[in-house]
Parts: structure tokens; sequence; C-alpha cells
């Protein structure tokens, strides 16, 4: 007797939100800042965005990546590459706000602006630019202060070199591990 075998088909949609209302493209930082500025201006606690961009530069969409707390918020690549692929996009900008004010980005910003450049070097895709808001439309852009060069990222070239990280066993339900 032979056992058959079941496989989910699934699809992944995006969903259309209200859009926000510009007269401008996203052009570099003042004008981002002029666009999502109010709209992060609102919130009492970090949000992680993404925006993402056509080859000439003009926002495709944006993508609330994260909500977080008062003085924190978590970003995952994995997040952020499957909306700009959906969307098709060319480029990216991430931007986040600082509800205390204190725009000076912290090692975690920085931490994050670092995968999230790698991870879109391998797609081909660029990160161009990582902006902090604060109040009354007052911004740091980490490409304006050189906080991250372009990334020049290293490929294996030899197998020996591969460093695959040992698999985690699955959580599996108790009907399974019989």
């Amino acid at each position: 007797m032979t056992m058959q075998y079941e496989m989910d088909q699934v699809s992944i949609r995006m969903v259309k939100e209200p859009p926000l209302i510009s007269k401008e493209p996203i052009t570099g930082p003042e004008s981002a800042v002029n666009i999502l500025g109010e709209y992060l201006s609102d919130f009492d606690r970090e949000l992680m965005i993404l925006v993402n961009l056509r080859t000439d530069g003009k926002p495709i969409n944006m993508n609330i990546m994260s909500i977080g707390t008062i003085n924190g918020s978590i970003a995952v690549p994995r997040e952020a590459l499957k909306a700009s692929i959906l969307s098709n996009a060319a480029a990216v900008m991430l931007f986040h706000n600082h509800p205390s004010g204190n725009l000076r980005p912290s090692v975690e910003d920085i931490k994050i602006t670092d995968r999230m450049i790698k991870a879109y070097e391998m797609l081909g895709m660029s990160v161009l630019d990582h902006i902090i808001l604060g109040p009354d439309r007052q911004f740091y852009s980490m490409r304006e202060h050189d906080v991250f060069d372009l990334p020049c990222t290293e490929y294996c070239a030899v197998l020996e070199d591969l460093d695959f990280k040992p698999l985690k066993p699955q959580n599996r339900s108790r009907d399974e591990a019989r």
C-alpha cells in the first residue's frame, strides 16, 4: 500500500492600505521628511517603515515593518524583502522615528541598517538611506552622515568556505512524535 502525501498550496498577496498623499516624489531626506514626517510624528512609539522605489526613484509604496516600544523597534530583513520583491522595487529607503527627539542612531539602528544593506545587495537592490525622524521635522540621514558605506560583501568561491549554520530541530506535535 502506497502512502499519499499532501502539500498545501499557498499564495501571497499584497494588501493596499489608504495612501499617504504627496505632491512631490521622494528624492532625498528633505522630501522624505516632508512626506513621512507628519505621519510619524503622531506616534508615541518607534515605527520602522520601508519605502519601495522604482528605478527612477519614485515611490511605489510604503510598508510599516514594525511598531515597537517608546525606545525600540524590531526589524527583520525577511519581512522587508518580501514587500520589496512583491512590489518589484529597484531600491528602498528605511525610516524610523525616535519619539524621544534624540536623533542619534543607536548601535541597534546601525546594526539593522547593515543587515538590510547586505540582504538587499544579495538581491540586486540598494538601500539608499536610513533616515531617523524626530519631532518638528528634524531628521538624521545615515547616508549624509556617512554612518555606513556601500557594502562590499565578499562571497565564497570554495565549497569548504561555506558556513552553513546547523538546523534547529523543528517542534513536532505529540501525534507526529509517536
